[in-house]
């Protein structure tokens, strides 16, 4: 089975589905059109709930599918693409129903998420409003960071590589960072530096971000973002239990100041560090 053909014929059918669906809220019957799009809109969630990472590495492979295309200034797009394009905000309700329901299965593919949810939401947006309030879900997990100074995003893959993306050009960086699942990332407060967290290899990295102009048109020419300044051997976090989804919240990363942060286990043990 084609999954992309499938993926993209659904989409196609609910690309419009808030606009036709808003006789529903007002008691209209349905048309025929908007009865399609609810199925599809359905039929969509079953699927991507069903088999969360065909769904999401489907639609991230059609997202760099899509970016270059437009980096080749292709004018002749297919309708794969007019589909991706005019289906963003479904895409993202779905997004936003894996990560509630089936969060473990999202942090396998964390960086395939934000390459979709960086093409469905404008950068201009996020950096006028910040990840936050553009879309929280995904700032639920202790392995993505916004820094609204730099407007930059890091997101601590399951490899052990930090992706870093700009906001302002759409741009992302992989550096490799740890040798194990990173377990938690955050910015400081000024945006000079990165702090990651592996609970795997039992280590946290302090890493100096390059946030000037210069920084931006060396991450557009792939000139590496973040240097490793600092490396501490942390004592590992225990689960509390041996559920799937208890290593999600093993331990997050809190800055006091720019230059001090906490390392603070689920259980509330701290582990203090400073750059």
């Amino acid at each position: 089975m084609d999954v992309s053909a499938v993926l993209m014929g659904l989409l196609e059918l609910c690309a419009d589905a808030e606009k036709q669906l808003a006789n529903v809220s007002m008691g209209l019957p349905l048309n025929p059109p908007a009865d399609s799009a609810r199925s599809a809109r359905h039929a969509l969630s079953l699927i991507a709930t069903a088999r969360p990472p065909a769904f999401i590495t489907t639609i991230a492979r059609e997202v760099h599918r899509h970016n270059a295309a437009q980096a080749n200034s292709q004018s002749q797009q297919n309708v794969h693409t007019t589909t991706l394009a005019r289906a963003k905000a479904e895409i993202l309700r779905v997004i936003d129903i894996l990560i509630e329901k089936m969060p473990g299965d999202v942090v396998d593919l964390l960086v395939e998420v934000m390459d979709i949810i960086m093409y469905c939401i404008e950068g201009s947006l996020v950096k006028k409003k910040g990840l936050q309030e553009c879309f929280p879900a995904i700032c639920k997990f202790y392995m993505v960071g916004y820094c609204d100074r730099s407007h930059r995003i890091a997101i601590g893959a399951r490899q052990g590589s930090v992706a870093l993306y700009d906001v302002r050009t759409g741009k992302c960086q992989n550096i490799h960072g740890h040798k194990g699942p990173i377990t938690a990332v955050s910015f400081a407060p000024d945006g000079r530096y990165l702090a990651t967290y592996s609970n795997a290899d039992s280590h946290i990295c302090f890493w100096q971000m390059n946030t000037s102009l210069l920084g931006s048109i060396g991450m557009l020419n792939s000139a590496p973002q973040l240097r490793c300044i600092k490396t501490y051997q942390v004592p590992p976090v225990q689960p509390a239990s041996p559920g799937s989804q208890n290593h999600l919240k093993l331990a997050r990363l809190i800055w006091t100041s720019n230059r001090n942060v906490i390392l603070m286990a689920h259980d509330g043990k701290e582990h203090r560090f400073m750059v």
